[in-house]
Parts: C-alpha cells; sequence; structure tokens
C-alpha cells in the first residue's frame, strides 16, 4: 500500500504526465532525498501491479533516432572535416574533458588521442590546452608532456583535486569515479555521509550531498592510485578539534570498507571539503525578523501531539520535512496553489478530520505568535499529510515489534498455510502456537488470532476462519489499530521526552551581571565556565564555541545588543544547559548590524530538539522591551523574577 506522500505525487503524475523532483520537494516541503523515496516507492507498487514504471527523463536529452550505419554513411558522403569541426561548440565542455582525461591519466594522453575523442581539430586543441594551462596555473598545477607518458599534471595533488571539484561543481562533463563504482559501494557512501551528517548535527542540501558524493568517491580511488595529498596539509577551512575527530573516526569505515588508508593529511582535506558545502539553514527573514524554523517546528509538532494523544516528538525526519516546508510557506517560494487543485486538498480533510482539525488550530496560534499570516486551508492539509506520514511511519515501526501468537486447530500444514495468507494483508511477525503454549505464555502476546474459540481470555483476541473472510481481515485490521493507538498513546505517557523551561536553565548560579570582559572571546569563555562549573560542559565546548565564531563569523550576535554562542553536542556536553552574562560595556563581534553586544547567552544541547522549549521561551523573552531593559541593567533578581514567569 502506498504511503499518503506518495498517493499525492501519483495523483500529481496522472494529472500533469510529468513533474520535476524539485518541483515536487518544494510543494510538499520535503528534501529532493525524501521525494526519491517516494518515487521508488511508487516504483514499487507500479511493479507489484504488473504496469510500467516510473520514466526518469532529464531537462535537455540528446538521441540518435537512426541507426549508427546510416549516420556513419551520411557522414562519408559530406566533408567529414567540417563537420568534425563544428561536432564540440562549448568550449567549456572541451576544458573539462581534456581536465579529467589528464587527471585520471589511465592511458597516455596525447593531442591525437583528444582529436579523435572531440573530433576536432590540432588547433583547437592547442587552444584548450593553452587555456587550460592557464586555468591550472592559478592553482600552481602545471600540465605537461613526455613522449612516453603524455600529458601529465604536476603540482600538489589536493590543488590537482580542487581544480576537478571545481570542474564537477559546474557539472557539465561528469566522467567521476562514483559512476563507476557497484551500487552496494555507492550506497555505503551515502550511508557514510549521511552517518557524518547526524554526528555533526548538520545536513547538506540535496545538490550539496550529491557533489560531495563524487567527492568523496573521487578522495577514494586517488587513494587507491597512489595519489596523496601534501603532508602537513593546511586546510582552508577552519574547524573544532572534536569536528576532526568525529570525521577521522568516521574515515576509518571508509578505510575498512575500500582497504585504503587516510592519514591525518587526507582526513582534514576531506574535512575542508565537507565544510565547503552549502548547509539547510534553520532560519529565514519574515518582515525584517528573524523566524527560527526548528523553533516554529518544535512548537507545532509538540502541540499537535499534545491534542492528538499521540507522540510525534521523536519522528527527526518529521522536524526536517516541517523545517523545509515552513520556509517555503513564509518565503513563498512556492505557490500551493498553483500545483495542487481542490479536489486534492479536500479530499486530504475529509480523510483526516481529527488530525487537520489539530493542525489548522495550532498552527493559527503558533503562527500568530510568531506575527506570520498563515490562513490557507492548502497549507493546513499539506502539514497534516507530513504528520500522517509520520505516524504512518510510527504505526510501521510499533507493528513490526508486535508480539502475535495464531493458534489452529487444523495442524502444521494448515497453520503455516494461514499464517502465509495473513501475511499478505499484515506486517507483523507471528507465531504458530499450540493451545498449551498459550496457557503458559499468554502475556507475551499483544494480540492472537484463532481458529478456535478461547474462552475467558485476558488479552487482545480475534477469531478467525481457516479460510481468511474478508470480515476476518477486517477484524484483525481493527484490533491491530486499536492495540497500536493505544501503544502510542502509551509512549507518549511514559517515553515522552523530558524539555526544560527557561526558568529551569537560567537561574541564580547561571546568571552573572556587568562582567567585564577585553573582548568577544573572553565573553564566550565567561559564560563558557560558568557552565563548565555547573558540570554542564567541558572547557572542549567553550573552546568551540569561540571556534565556531572564528570560523564562521559574528552569526551568533541574533539581535541587536545579543549574542547566543553555542556549537556542536559532541563536543563535550553533559547536559542540557544555558548561562546568561550581560556587560558592563559593550563588545563588537564584527556584526554590523547588531553591535554592540551587551549580553552573552551560552547554550550547551544534548541533540536537536531538547533544548527548543527554552529557547523558543527565550527568543519570545527577547521581543519584550522590559525584559531589554532587564539586561541592559545590574538588576540579577529582576532577570531571575522576569525569566520564572515567562513560559509559552
Amino acid at each position: 500500500m502506498l504511503s499518503e506522500r506518495s498517493q499525492l505525487i501519483l495523483t500529481l503524475i496522472l494529472e500533469r504526465k510529468s513533474v520535476e523532483l524539485d518541483d515536487i520537494a518544494k510543494l510538499l516541503g520535503v528534501s529532493p532525498r525524501t521525494v526519491r523515496n517516494n518515487f521508488l516507492e511508487i516504483d514499487e507498487f507500479l511493479q507489484s501491479k504488473n504496469l510500467n514504471g516510473l520514466e526518469k527523463q532529464v531537462q535537455v536529452t540528446y538521441s540518435l533516432g537512426d541507426s549508427k550505419n546510416l549516420i556513419e554513411k551520411a557522414l562519408s558522403h559530406g566533408d567529414a572535416s567540417n563537420n568534425k569541426e563544428d561536432f564540440w561548440q562549448e568550449p567549456s565542455f572541451r576544458l573539462q574533458f581534456l581536465y579529467n582525461k589528464i587527471f585520471w591519466e589511465e592511458r597516455r594522453i596525447t593531442i591525437e588521442y583528444f582529436m579523435d575523442c572531440l573530433l576536432v581539430s590540432r588547433s583547437t586543441v592547442n587552444n584548450d590546452l593553452k587555456e587550460l594551462r592557464k586555468i591550472a596555473q592559478k592553482k600552481d598545477i602545471s600540465i605537461r608532456f613526455e613522449k612516453k607518458r603524455g600529458f601529465y599534471l604536476s603540482g600538489p595533488e589536493e590543488n590537482q583535486r580542487e581544480l576537478y571539484f571545481i570542474f564537477i561543481e559546474k557539472a557539465l562533463y561528469s566522467g567521476n569515479y562514483l559512476k563507476e563504482l557497484e551500487a552496494s559501494d555507492r550506497s555505503f557512501i551515502s550511508y557514510w555521509i549521511k552517518k557524518v551528517e547526524e554526528e555533526l548535527m548538520i545536513q547538506m542540501t540535496d545538490d550539496s550531498f550529491q557533489k560531495f558524493e563524487e567527492i568523496i568517491a573521487t578522495i577514494i580511488k586517488r587513494i587507491k592510485n597512489r595519489k596523496y595529498v601534501t603532508e602537513n596539509y593546511k586546510p582552508t577551512v577552519g574547524y573544532s578539534i572534536n569536528e576532526i575527530e568525529i570525521i577521522s573516526k568516521n574515515c576509518h569505515l571508509l578505510e575498512k570498507y575500500f582497504d585504503i588508508l587516510f592519514d591525518s593529511s587526507e582526513v582534514l582535506f576531506l574535512s575542508n571539503q565537507l565544510y565547503q558545502r552549502h548547509f539547510i539553514k534553520n532560519e529565514v527573514i519574515y518582515q525584517g525578523f528573524k523566524v527560527n524554523l526548528d523553533i516554529l517546528a518544535n512548537n507545532v509538532i509538540k502541540k499537535i501531539s499534545k491534542k492528538l494523544n499521540i507522540d510525534l516528538t521523536k519522528d527527526k525526519e518529521l522536524y526536517e520535512n516541517l523545517a523545509l516546508h515552513f520556509q517555503t510557506t513564509i518565503t513563498k517560494d512556492t505557490d500551493i496553489s498553483d500545483l495542487i487543485n481542490e479536489e486534492m486538498y479536500k479530499k486530504i480533510q475529509n480523510m483526516y478530520p481529527s488530525v487537520y482539525g489539530a493542525v489548522k488550530k495550532v498552527m493559527h496560534q503558533v503562527f500568530n505568535q510568531q506575527h506570520i499570516s498563515v490562513s490557507n486551508e492548502k497549507e493546513y492539509s499539506f502539514v497534516t499529510l507530513h504528520l500522517i506520514s509520520s505516524m504512518e511511519k510510527m504505526k510501521n515501526i510499533y507493528t513490526k515489534n508486535l508480539t502475535v501468537f495464531l493458534v489452529c486447530h487444523m495442524g502444521v500444514g494448515t497453520s503455516q498455510f494461514l499464517k502465509n495468507k495473513l501475511e499478505q494483508h499484515f506486517n507483523f511477525p507471528m507465531e504458530v502456537v499450540t493451545k498449551d503454549y498459550l496457557q503458559t505464555h499468554l502475556y507475551d502476546a499483544d494480540m492472537i488470532i484463532s481458529t478456535v474459540p478461547l474462552e475467558d481470555i485476558d488479552a487482545p483476541f480475534v477469531e478467525v476462519s481457516a479460510v481468511l473472510s474478508e470480515i476476518d481481515i477486517n477484524k484483525i485490521q481493527l484490533l491491530e489499530k486499536k492495540i497500536l493507538d493505544e501503544k502510542m498513546i502509551q509512549e507518549k505517557i511514559t517515553e515522552g521526552s523530558y524539555e526544560p523551561m527557561l526558568k529551569e536553565l537560567l537561574t541564580e548560579d547561571t546568571i552573572d551581571t556587568q562582567v567585564n570582559v577585553n573582548d568577544w572571546k573572553e565573553a564566550i569563555i565567561y559564560g563558557g565556565k560558568i557552565l563548565e562549573e555547573e558540570g554542564t560542559i567541558d572547557s572542549t565546548y567553550t573552546n568551540s564555541m569561540v571556534e565556531s565564531v572564528e570560523k564562521f563569523g559574528p552569526y551568533i550576535v541574533i539581535a541587536p545588543h545579543i549574542a547566543l554562542a553555542h556549537a556542536s553536542s559532541k563536543d563535550g556536553v553533559h547536559k542540557i544547559g544555558m548561562s546568561l552574562i550581560t556587560l558592563d560595556k559593550g563588545i563588537n563581534f564584527g556584526n554590523k548590524e547588531n553591535d554592540p553586544v551587551y549580553t552573552v547567552i551560552c547554550l550547551a544541547a544534548i541533540d536537536h530538539n531538547s533544548h527548543l522549549k527554552a529557547l523558543s521561551e527565550l527568543v519570545e523573552a527577547l521581543k519584550e522591551d522590559r525584559f531589554n531593559r532587564l539586561l541592559r541593567s545590574s538588576d540579577k533578581e529582576g532577570i531571575l523574577q522576569y525569566i520564572d514567569k515567562t513560559e509559552i
């Protein structure tokens, strides 16, 4: 059965004949990676129905409709030399093609070889090589020629790779190693990048993710070919020691899988490439104000979970999808009304009235708090779709963990036949047992399906016929739904994640006023020391907060006169924590718009979500003039009293 999102995409394809992946991603507010997974699901569904799968197309495709013999015959009747001269009209393509061949140098490369490959004249190749030499020289790379060896590159390996990656980014020519890898190897590289993203708490854009896959594959092949970056390689991007440790640890996985060796210089080079990628931002500007998408998504998910009495807060993908969706909503990148008809969003409302009602009420409340207008019924329908997809995923997880006993009175063979029929309709695992076994293991079962009457049984039980009718299937579906709903509600009650309030983090011990420091580094270190003394963080985290500003600039100055310092949770964080200091004089962080800074807040998070309640309350407090006046004073007691009354 298709998921709701896949059904919607398939309906769109039926209506529009073809769709663009990026359009669908923007429309649904999910990453292109997620949409690709939906396309795979649709393919599997169509094939299971003995239908043709989706036809994947590119924006521009060149193809030959006639046979090779006919084309060769046509060439032989014309001026072949002129045809060759005009065949490749794009100089940038030829430059990338030349560099690609020389970079990999898997055979003797000559001018004649290029002439044959590109179907151009010797003078064209010479001119292209002259231009390529100018480009390479800027990277301290020389293109040399030896009679026995042909053309080859001379210069630091890291520079040779950098230029190759520039050509990959332009994507006019793709002759990369990634395409040569087995599907399992490509899957491992994709898994590896996702693992590093999660541990570093970053997320690349889809385009950067794909380009980084090619970069990793290139690095692997260069190492296999014994082409190494210079010893004591110096990266162009700065990062913390802990980030390097995470990447280095994960490089051991690449070493084992591909049977290669990453020395310290190669680890630094790979890290440098990673941090040159584009990352998904977690904030947008709306009417001159910054809107934190993580906070927005967090508030919506928490409040809807409470209304539906189902815990959706553990679905990390839901946070990411809603944040992406809200980004397009707020920035108006995509007009939903142009991409979906009224019938489709009305169908979503009618199928899921309780979820839609909760979404409409919660979004109206949360968005109003941020002074963002959202009154589009289609918008509510799309968010409903995200939540239904999340609930489906959660139910699938619970379903696979159910313990279901199957009791049949007609022998082992018939029992196995009935089990096979049930497996065609249900995903939960089943164990065929006897009535005697059931008596001693009754309370181990989440559900019991039996072809014989079971009297006075104190467990979820459904009696079915041995031939399994439609009525039997419906009875099992109803019981399964009831069990899963109870489990999801129980999960909310027993294992709901704890999110401390602002007043629990900013206390007498974590606030200091009228602090005297000389520069922004001392201010962050002072705030970090408070958290170190509380046992919240190690000094590693304090150093990482400083390094983050050195690396990325004064992005932590989030509002006029306010700086919010933070780093990765992997950098020595033991628990959620926050400190706040006010300064006796303004300090410049280098942010022309919001300097000087009079208040520095240090935040330590252990994951993506558990700190967001306190952070939301802080953001709301910073909007109030009274709180900002208190921050500019030395009234520590007044600050504490204000925070004590703050609750969103």
